[in-house]
């Protein structure tokens, strides 16, 4: 983990297999607590960052096994921010962030950037270094 102005960051690289996604919420469990953030912020946070890098698996690397995910995760003792980088082609995050309609209640998908969006307080995609980013 780095340290620069005060802010401790950790990033962690992830094969794009689904296994690996307790590896993640074990890291986000331990430094948020060691920093002392409350219970229900810490599982808010977990449970964005969780579908943040199960969407990048299933949908960015499409289960690449030569693809990884890259989530880096910062600190500053007050707040915290993370990103989740894939290195797929990535989709129309804007026509999905502005769709409001509520998913289809027969079907166990798509629901992701609902949850995601429920439980940060800023949600933003953008495309860089060959890849989508998911902040």
């Amino acid at each position: 983990m780095g340290k620069t102005d005060n802010v401790e960051k950790m990033i962690l690289s992830i094969p794009s297999d689904l296994k690996y996604l307790g590896a993640v919420d074990a890291a986000i469990q331990d430094l948020a607590r060691e920093f002392a953030f409350s219970p229900d912020d810490i599982n808010d946070v977990s449970t964005a960052l969780i579908e943040a890098c199960s969407n990048a698996i299933e949908h960015g690397n499409r289960f690449d096994p030569a693809k990884r995910v890259v989530v880096t995760l910062r600190f500053n003792g007050r707040s915290f921010s993370a990103s989740v980088k894939d290195e797929g082609s990535g989709f129309d995050f804007k026509a999905a962030l502005d769709d409001d309609s509520p998913p289809d209640p027969m079907s166990e998908r798509g629901r992701g950037l609902m949850i995601m969006k429920a439980f940060t307080d800023n949600l933003s995609f953008r495309y860089a270094d060959g890849g989508l980013y998911v902040e």
